[in-house]
């Protein structure tokens, strides 16, 4: 094993589901064997960490909005009145979480084509 190329040994523990998916996948791969096919998945593939904290702020806008609407609805079934404020401030909340959904939206379409250009 000293005059190996690869001469560092990995070992790894799978339940017999496991186990017959990685066969699978590795089928799938076309690897010769377990070796290249744990080779190509670690060396050849790229590791994304994605930040969801800008989807989180889209949840929140989305859960501000559909309470007003929620509470416009409440007062318009009460009244048979609606206000033009309301849909004003309707507008501007739908607005406002466009332009951040189409900023996240452009953000990945940006990386998707630095990492296709890679």
């Amino acid at each position: 094993m000293v005059n190996r190329l690869r001469n560092e040994r990995l070992e790894i523990k799978l339940t017999k589901e496991e186990k017959t998916l990685f066969e699978e996948k590795r089928k799938l791969a076309k690897c010769r064997n377990m070796s290249h096919f744990i080779r190509k998945c670690v060396l050849e593939k790229e590791i994304y960490q994605v930040d969801l904290e800008p989807f989180r702020e889209l949840q929140g806008l989305l859960r501000g909005a559909t309470n007003n609407i929620n509470q416009i609805a409440k007062r318009v079934n009460s009244t048979g009145v609606i206000y033009k404020e309301d849909i004003g401030d309707m507008k501007k909340e739908i607005e406002h979480f466009s332009k951040e959904l189409w900023q996240i939206h452009s953000l990945l379409l940006k990386r998707t084509a630095e990492t296709e250009g890679e």
